[in-house]
């Protein structure tokens, strides 16, 4: 059975990346274990990240949207396709466990980094301090926006 993540993230399928990204910060801090600790917070938290791993990724989104409208149109999968979504499971599940061990913290910290580009990390100081600022900014905002 194919997980429609658009509907998990509260998002619209034309969600571009900023949008898919806000709401993934949202709801994983809702689930993640340090504000969550039931059974169905772990499952849930592990449905999220899968559903970011492919929704942020154009290519794999694109095969997921394929799936998906083959699901609601009750038209066969193509067995690669089918076999596709099942190891990108498998990925999310890896991934999802090293996120339930970190904090909150840590995982805004790592996304901020990755906002802020590796290559301003060659570009010198001020680009990186620019893009992480405005980065912290946007994750502050969704934050705040939540609430």
């Amino acid at each position: 059975m194919i997980t429609n993540y658009y509907t998990l993230l509260k998002i619209e399928a034309s969600a571009d990346l900023n949008t898919i990204k806000k709401a993934f910060r949202k709801e994983i801090t809702i689930y993640h274990p340090e504000n969550n600790k039931t059974p169905e917070a772990k499952i849930k938290f592990d449905l999220l990240v899968e559903a970011f791993e492919v929704l942020s990724k154009q290519e794999k989104r694109a095969s997921y949207d394929l799936l998906l409208t083959s699901k609601i149109t009750n038209k066969p999968i193509l067995i690669e396709k089918k076999e596709a979504y099942q190891n990108w499971q498998k990925e999310a599940k890896t991934k999802s466990k090293t996120y339930r061990e970190s904090s909150l913290t840590e995982l805004f910290l790592l996304d901020i980094f990755a906002e802020a580009g590796f290559e301003a990390l060659f570009l010198g100081t001020e680009k990186l301090i620019e893009g992480v600022g405005d980065t912290l900014g946007d994750v502050i905002g969704s934050i705040f926006d939540g609430l």
